[in-house]
């Protein structure tokens, strides 16, 4: 396989380095979709065999890597549907919608999530372990309580991490991520 003119095999440290990259979104992609982990690690591990299979494949970027990949897994999410529903191609036409909305909905916020915890890591060690405590749903005082400091602290720290993610971010992207990510989570 080719990703940006460079060629990986699949017992590399590239690959591997891709692998890890990769994997937890295709498998949190598969498992939304299919409302089922164990079934959405098994096709997110189908995909990274069948790229592994087909290593005549070229990618201008990892990002376009991970496109296929996407539509791998879309792929065997529509397949394992038809098996679990056994219907033909003929009545599935209503499911199939559902999963096309599902999965471009998972998609968009697997993204989202990505590029949130990306800006994160780029925050102090304390700011980056409140925000994950934010994105879990814990409160003020259960974050003090969890970090040993004083609720004011965690008040401070999330001010100071909020305008972090606003530069890194800007403001009307943050406001829609953690709108969106503290009710998921």
């Amino acid at each position: 396989m080719r990703v940006s003119g460079k060629t990986i095999q699949y017992n590399s440290q590239e690959f591997n380095g891709i692998f890890e990259r990769l994997f937890p979104h295709m498998y949190m992609l598969a498992s939304r979709i299919l409302k089922n982990e164990d079934k959405g690690k098994d096709i997110a591990q189908e995909a990274f065999v069948k790229l592994w299979q087909n290593d005549t494949e070229e990618f201008a970027s990892e990002k376009a890597l991970q496109a296929y990949l996407y539509v791998l897994v879309k792929n065997a999410c529509i397949s394992q549907y038809r098996k679990e529903k056994n219907i033909n191609n003929t009545s599935i036409e209503d499911g199939l919608v559902v999963i096309e909305q599902s999965f471009l909905n998972e998609i968009l916020r697997e993204e989202t999530y990505k590029l949130l915890h990306e800006a994160i890591k780029e925050l102090s060690p304390q700011a980056e372990l409140v925000m994950h405590l934010a994105l879990k749903g814990y409160s003020n005082e259960d974050m003090a309580n969890e970090l040993q400091i004083t609720v004011n602290s965690v008040k401070t720290v999330k001010k100071r991490a909020y305008k972090k993610l606003r530069e890194l971010l800007g403001n009307q992207f943050v406001t829609i991520l953690l709108t969106n990510f503290i009710q998921i989570f």
